[in-house]
């Protein structure tokens, strides 16, 4: 492989790398919230629904709303606890900071640098330290992602195409 492909592949690589750790922070933030705040109201609701059945404990639904919402209450806390979603989102979040601070200095030694071999190195090691510390992507972010950049990419590239030809 030539350094030039070799430079291109590394720069696509890192745009998607960058975007996805933070589409894949968005996805777990979202589902944080969609366990979380069901299961704040549900405990706002038990809270009032006890003490309403202290006043009526003759009738038997709110004792029934007061089980299903204690254990979905449950449930709904057992799998935020598991899931860790909130953790998850910060994670990305953390290696999309990294990621970019590797991209970032990679574009820029691409602009005022004369690549060699130990440039090169370098910032095959930074990546690498990065991605190490890096949690998986889900693979339907990541396909996702990578179809986006891809396309932004080519997209340059056919209008970097056309103003060399004009000019």
């Amino acid at each position: 492989m030539s350094p030039e492909k070799l430079i291109r592949q590394w720069q696509v690589g890192l745009r998607i790398s960058h975007r996805a750790h933070y589409e894949a922070s968005k996805y777990y933030e979202r589902l944080h919230f969609l366990l979380g705040v069901p299961t704040v109201v549900m405990s706002a609701i038990l809270g009032t629904t006890v003490f309403t059945s202290l006043q009526y404990e003759d009738i038997e639904w709110i004792k029934f709303v007061m089980a299903v919402l204690s254990v979905a209450m449950v449930a709904l806390t057992s799998l935020q606890t598991f899931f860790k979603y909130s953790e998850r989102a910060e994670r990305h979040k953390t290696a999309a900071v990294l990621v970019g601070e590797v991209r970032r200095e990679f574009e820029q030694k691409l602009q005022f640098s004369r690549f060699d071999e130990a440039l090169v190195k370098l910032i095959r090691e930074k990546w690498d330290a990065a991605d190490r510390q890096s949690p998986t992507i889900p693979s339907h972010i990541y396909v996702h992602t990578e179809k986006l950049v891809r396309e932004a990419v080519d997209q340059q590239s056919a209008s970097a195409g056309a103003k060399k030809r004009r000019g």
